[in-house]
């Protein structure tokens, strides 16, 4: 799409809360289209618990999980790193005057052409999985630093051991010695127990299977530096990190005591989930009849092709009006903008909601990772745009740093709507004959 997708500035609040902006947009009747609330001020009260409950991590962010741009000038304006999968994530992070050696090149499996890109920009450090990875880092990178990613077993939500990682047991030593044969320096482990952990002892199991493989290079003669501990945490509440922080800082305190030893992270869902929460409006009610009874369909200007493409196990939907005494809640059909038949939202849940009208908003708190980021051009229907907020004191704090730029942030009235995301109007002078042309 050529029109503009995002709105990247932040509205500085004084004496307003974020759902203080959406209430404020929406009962004007201004705002027409979807849109996302991000505050600011709720992924810096994350990205500083997560400092104040794992203090010896270095946090490498997930670009992957969200790419907006406030997000990712929040991460670097803390002094967050980035844990780049791409030539275009390593470009908008250098676009932010980011060093380049505040980024790791995360992905096990690259193209050689991913390989140079990230070579001649500076990057240092990469990960691998496999032998046929040594031999293109031997030819187009010979000189990275690389972090062996070794496979854990996990309870997650997504299992990314079925495709990154290698095994402890059978590949792990093979894959040292190789490198060591090839003249390849490997600078550390790395592992990923998936996204959506729900165990979190395989952090333990991460870090003592890391701690023999720097046992076997130390024996070898070669020097590893880096633990590299990956992601995964749940994100609804902020203290979910709260138990996983104590079994890893009482493992590293006993598996790797030395300080030089250089441990990170790579939270994305845990920084950014909970500070978006998107506002969609319903633009038809439908009755259809199942069964022996009926049932309400909801059609929704955003769906499936765009930011409700997966519905996790923790979200949620609700109305944004307060139920009145006597509503009762019943179940609801909801469906996205598209003409495609499987552009259905949250069909795995039963979705219960009072009854809702063409003038009700839903609201859909924790939408913040991996949302916009998979959302996709189908039918070049636009992403809902981001009311970015923050507050006084926090703006007063960050707005210093070199990547804000000078407009970057605004005041106005807080029931301001956002810019349609339609596209302009095509005004033709001369129009082509057809032969299918609708009748006037």
């Amino acid at each position: 799409m050529v029109y503009e997708k995002r709105v990247s500035k932040a509205l500085v609040l004084e004496n307003n809360t974020a759902e203080d902006v959406a209430r404020a947009m929406i009962e004007s009747g201004l705002q027409k289209e979807p849109f996302y609330i991000f505050d600011m001020d709720k992924a810096y009260q994350f990205i500083q618990h997560f400092r104040k409950m794992m203090p010896r991590i270095k946090m490498f962010y997930a670009v992957k999980s969200n790419d907006s741009c406030m997000m990712l000038k929040l991460a670097a304006a803390l002094g967050v790193g980035f844990d780049c999968a791409s030539p275009g994530e390593i470009y908008r992070i250098l676009k932010l005057k980011v060093s380049p050696q505040s980024i790791i090149l995360a992905v096990p499996t690259k193209t050689p052409e991913w390989i140079s890109y990230a070579r001649q920009s500076g990057i240092k450090h990469a990960t691998f999985d496999n032998i046929c990875e040594l031999k293109k880092i031997k030819q187009y990178w010979p000189e990275a630093n690389l972090l062996l990613r070794i496979r854990v077993h996990a309870d997650s939500v997504y299992d990314l051991g079925k495709k990154f990682g290698c095994d402890f047991e059978t590949e792990a030593i093979d894959l040292l010695e190789e490198a060591a044969a090839l003249n390849i320096r490997v600078v550390g482990v790395a592992f990923h127990v998936g996204s959506g952990c729900t165990s979190p002892d395989s952090y333990v199991m991460g870090l003592q299977q890391a701690k023999l493989l720097f046992e076997h290079e130390a024996k070898a003669g070669r020097k590893m530096e880096i633990v590299d501990i990956g992601g995964g945490y749940m994100s609804d509440k902020i203290d979910r990190i709260d138990e996983v922080s104590k079994l890893i800082n009482k493992a590293l305190d006993e598996l790797f005591p030395d300080p030089d030893i250089q441990v990170i992270s790579e939270p994305g869902r845990y920084l950014c989930d909970k500070a978006f929460t998107l506002y969609c409006n319903i633009n038809t009610v439908r009755q259809v009849q199942v069964g022996d009874s009926s049932i309400n369909m909801l059609y929704l200007n955003d769906g499936l092709f765009g930011c409700l493409r997966y519905n996790e196990p923790w979200h949620t939907v609700r109305r944004y009006k307060q139920c009145k005494e006597g509503e009762q809640c019943e179940p609801v059909i909801l469906w996205g903008p598209s003409c495609d038949s499987v552009d259905r939202v949250m069909e795995n849940v039963e979705v219960m909601l009072p009854p809702c009208t063409v003038d009700d908003w839903l609201v859909f708190p924790n939408q913040g990772a991996y949302t916009m980021t998979l959302a996709s051009d189908f039918s070049s229907l636009p992403e809902p745009r981001i009311r970015s907020v923050i507050s006084q004191k926090l703006c007063e704090k960050i707005k210093e740093s070199k990547v804000f730029d000078s407009d970057d942030f605004f005041k106005q009235d807080i029931s301001e709507p956002l810019p349609s995301s339609l596209p302009p109007l095509v005004i033709q002078s001369k129009v082509m004959d057809s032969n299918y042309t609708l009748k006037a």
